[in-house]
């Protein structure tokens, strides 16, 4: 499944290309942006692999979104939309990277043609980078191939009988230990080696860890087949006091400070329990040095950690404990952002309660909390605003690789919901202040009242009165006598209608109480002010 991000400032556009991408690819994952701005942030915080974006955009253009974006990713691929008679503009998008171009307008075939073009482009950088990554061939393991395929199968209870029959030849029956497995950080991995560099780091580190178990008591240590960042040691402990002394703890964490310091990587180390026969019983073990790897999501990278001291259920269901309620909505609703932050911090530790669960349950039910919350606010966001929020949510969430990440996460998606809220909340709100204004202007000479107004754009008085004031800086009364003074103002300037005509034309019924009203506001009466004028 590829993630696809269309960028267009034609709302009808925009939606046009992402139906039709959704009719031909519907396990595709869609993202729409209004300009180069929005897509430019989409592209940072998600990853995308396909990028369909117009040249003329406000605030940033294809061309430059372009330019930022090559600078981020060199695997993505960008199609651009441009219309006929600007292909110079098509020709400098190809320059700058652009994996192709279409014309406007667009049918659906020129979408479906363009969709496999780009499914054989991505295929095949795909295949190239598997054979160049091919870090088997580059491990210099003491175990043979086939033996790690075996151990790797029996650790994962998927080996046949004649396979456990080969296993016995290796792990003799009635042999005591335990199993701890050492793992690699994969992000730290990624940005500091190559695939052919990594083979000789994890080749040294191997040959470390046999000098590591060698104290210890007999090991087999292998890299788990599928997974080159997992290097798993059985260990039959020669001592029979612990199955894991303190001695053996303080060697574990020095060779973790040596590999940091070493290669610059962050090793995690997750001991399981002890077994009374490791034949049988390994793969139990195994798993619950699976679980202590995954305590780390908690305690943090680069420890040791020994399943039997940590309190952790990685079947505890956390999705039922969250509440009918978390209070979330409803702090988000009313832009109180600390009460919303202070909501998902109890959430959190109201999951936590007890033994803490999986990792994936607990990002499930932090993500089942943000989804709803995004489908319960959606009549106060975009449409299409609402749908970007969820798409990236489900990407982002699941990656994060510990608690402290995960909350920071949650709170970025509940400042910008809270954000999005405002700004469409306020945008309307303007909206809705211009139409009074209009109709004040229009109507200023008949006999208006707040109450009147406010009942014409569905308010009551007095939530009018306030809203009013708080987008004019004025009463309602102030700002309709400042219009009637300025118009009454223009009619004494320019000609002689009489003082009685000129107040009923502004809105006063009454000359006399126009004439007071005026000087009050003035400190002229209006014959003055017409007198002052023609001077």
């Amino acid at each position: 499944m590829y993630h696809v991000l269309v960028a267009d400032d034609e709302p009808r556009h925009r939606r046009g290309i992402a139906e039709m991408i959704k009719m031909f690819r519907p396990d595709y994952r869609l993202f729409m942006a209004k300009d180069g701005v929005e897509a430019l942030r989409i592209a940072t915080d998600t990853r995308i692999d396909i990028m369909f974006t117009d040249i003329h955009m406000p605030n940033m253009d294809g061309l430059t979104l372009i330019e930022h974006l090559r600078e981020r990713s060199e695997s993505m691929k960008i199609v651009i939309l441009s219309v006929y008679g600007h292909f110079d503009y098509a020709r400098q998008a190809l320059k700058l990277g652009a994996f192709d171009y279409l014309l406007k307008p667009l049918e659906s075939k020129d979408i479906a043609e363009m969709l496999n073009k780009l499914d054989m482009a991505i295929e095949k950088e795909r295949v190239r980078l598997q054979v160049g990554a091919s870090l088997k061939e580059k491990l210099n393991s003491a175990i043979p191939v086939y033996e790690q395929h075996l151990l790797s199968r029996w650790l994962r209870s998927a080996a046949n009988e004649d396979e456990l029959r080969e296993i016995e030849g290796l792990v003799p029956k009635k042999q005591a230990g335990f199993v701890w497995i050492s793992k690699f950080s994969k992000s730290e991995v990624d940005k500091a080696y190559l695939a052919e560099e990594f083979a000789e780091v994890i080749t040294s580190i191997k040959s470390w860890m046999l000098q590591v178990t060698e104290p210890v008591g007999p090991a087999i240590t292998f890299y788990l087949e599928g997974d080159e960042s997992m290097l798993v040691s059985v260990i039959a402990p020669s001592h029979s006091l612990e199955w894991l002394m303190k001695k053996d703890v303080e060697r574990l964490s020095q060779f973790i400070e040596q590999v940091r310091l070493e290669f610059g990587l962050t090793l995690s180390i997750g001991v399981g329990d002890g077994v009374v026969d490791l034949y049988r019983q390994a793969p139990r073990s195994f798993k619950q040095a699976l679980h202590a790897l995954d305590y780390t999501f908690y305690c943090g990278s680069g420890k040791v950690v020994v399943n039997d001291g940590i309190a952790y259920n990685p079947y505890k269901p956390s999705l039922e404990l969250v509440p009918a309620d978390t209070g979330i909505a409803a702090a988000v609703m009313n832009r109180d952002r600390e009460k919303a932050m202070e909501a998902l911090s109890l959430l959190i530790r109201q999951l936590l309660d007890g033994d803490y669960p999986s990792p994936a349950h607990l990002k499930h039910s932090i993500l089942f909390v943000l989804v709803n919350l995004v489908k319960v606010s959606e009549a106060s966001l975009r449409s299409e605003e609402a749908g970007n929020f969820i798409s990236e949510m489900e990407f982002q969430i699941p990656a994060c690789a510990t608690l402290d990440e995960i909350q920071k996460k949650a709170d970025h998606y509940l400042n910008r919901i809270i954000d999005s809220i405002e700004t469409r909340r306020n945008n309307k709100n303007e909206r809705i202040i211009t139409m009074c204004k209009a109709y004040l202007a229009e109507h200023y000479m008949e006999d208006l009242s707040l109450e009147l107004v406010a009942k014409r754009f569905f308010f009551s008085a007095a939530y009018f009165s306030s809203f009013f004031r708080s987008h004019t800086s004025m009463t309602f009364t102030e700002y309709l006598l400042q219009i009637r003074m300025d118009k009454a103002k223009r009619m004494l300037e320019g000609g002689n209608r009489k003082i009685s005509e000129i107040a009923l034309s502004v809105g006063f019924r009454d000359a006399g109480y126009f004439t007071r009203i005026f000087k009050r506001e003035t400190g002229l009466s209006p014959e003055e002010f017409r007198k002052k004028d023609l001077l």
